[in-house]
């Protein structure tokens, strides 16, 4: 059977002899233009209605050089987190009369580029990056077409040396050493990972937990930011040094493993900082597996409040992104509605059923050592807790 032939579209000059008007009236009528008259609008939307009339997308933009489209670029549609974010995108375009063209990279620098050149040949009028992982200046192809472009949460790749030097370097010129992975131009809007982690932190030395572990999440700037969180409080608190986890791999399943392989050797009770939801959840399933009791020996912390957080067993303590308000501000700064972006957005505390008042009061862990398929761990109890090389698997 042959394929149908899809119908001719009704044009603007059909909706106009149907309603009898003409067709600049119609167009008018159509935009809801209050100098045209409420019948005259009502016949016209009608008629409109009546042909299946659709406005030519394309004709407009070119007509009044606006596409009301904005281009929004996320790693990937398989996480929670991203997902939330870019329902607030959505919601408030929406809400200032726009629409979103989304697109994914899935985690490769080539497919960022790919998409903006999209994003441009769609004539959106603004691109949104979620979470983007190429250097900050891949962006650029937005600003040399001069489209306003807002970044979030920026999670470029690092070095693994920089976050051996968080995890077990001297006091001395660390904070210079990460200074330039917390960007504040004005086309930034971030989430305060580093502040992030302090609170998860210190809501656990204040359970009253001295033994520790932070579960590091792939090799970007937001692991490293949030390891400095995590070392700062520790250090604070006269809690430091503490080991740190870094995964082989920045798979579930890698850091699951990681952390079943480090409860070999630890005791409880113990405080498990994680570098977001999703890795805690693997840090709770292998607790679970060794027949560790959360939160009785085990405590578990994650970051960002992910909707699954609730759902886990037990529900999990969380700091939760205000990923609603990133969303909503990065559109306004993005379209120049509120100039705003630049700004670090606090994370909240939400305690749930996954963290606990330490039981007994255990000595600081002197040396632990656990190896594995890539995954090592260990402590330093001169310049801090040493973490391992891991592989650099882009993921959030």
């Amino acid at each position: 059977m042959p394929p149908q032939r899809r119908p001719a579209l009704v044009t603007l000059r059909e909706v106009a002899a149907r309603s009898g008007v003409s067709i600049a009236t119609a167009s008018r009528a159509l935009a809801g233009d209050t100098a045209i008259s409420e019948p005259t609008r009502l016949r016209v939307a009608e008629a409109a209605q009546h042909l299946s009339y659709r406005p030519n997308a394309g004709a407009r933009s070119l007509r009044t050089r606006s596409s009301m489209l904005i281009g929004v670029l996320v790693p990937t549609s398989g996480d929670g987190y991203y997902g939330e974010v870019v329902a607030a995108i959505e919601h408030r375009s929406r809400q200032l009369g726009y629409q979103v063209l989304l697109a994914m990279s899935h985690f490769e620098t080539e497919r960022e580029h790919e998409a903006l050149e999209t994003f441009l040949s769609q004539r959106v009028d603004a691109v949104i990056s979620v979470s983007p992982i190429g250097p900050e200046d891949a962006m650029g192809i937005s600003s040399a077409a001069m489209l306003t472009s807002v970044i979030i949460n920026w999670d470029v790749a690092v070095r693994q040396r920089l976050v051996d030097r968080v995890a077990s370097g001297a006091d001395r010129g660390l904070a210079t050493s990460v200074a330039q992975l917390a960007p504040v131009g004005p086309n930034h809007v971030r989430f305060d990972d580093t502040a992030g982690a302090a609170t998860a932190t210190r809501h656990l030395v204040q359970s009253g937990h001295r033994q520790f572990v932070f579960v590091c999440g792939a090799v970007t700037r937001s692991s490293v930011l949030r390891l400095l969180g995590f070392r700062q409080t520790l250090s604070a608190a006269g809690l430091w040094p503490q080991p740190v986890i870094q995964p082989a791999e920045a798979t579930l399943a890698a850091r699951q493993q990681a952390v079943a392989d480090f409860l070999r050797t630890a005791r409880p009770p113990l405080a498990v900082v994680a570098y977001d939801d999703l890795t805690a959840i693997a840090a709770i399933r292998a607790a679970h597996e060794a027949g560790w009791s959360v939160p009785s020996d085990v405590s578990v912390v994650g970051i960002d409040d992910i909707e699954l957080a609730q759902y886990t067993w037990p529900s999990l303590t969380t700091v939760a992104q205000p990923k609603a308000e990133i969303g909503a501000l990065a559109v306004e700064a993005v379209l120049g509605a509120r100039r705003r972006a630049g700004q670090l957005l606090e994370g909240t505390l939400i305690k749930r059923e996954s963290t606990a008042e330490a039981t007994s009061t255990a000595t600081s862990t002197k040396s632990t050592s656990t190896k594995s398929a890539g995954t090592k761990t260990g402590a330093s109890t001169k310049a801090g807790a040493r973490s391992t090389t891991g592989a650099r698997t882009r993921v959030r």
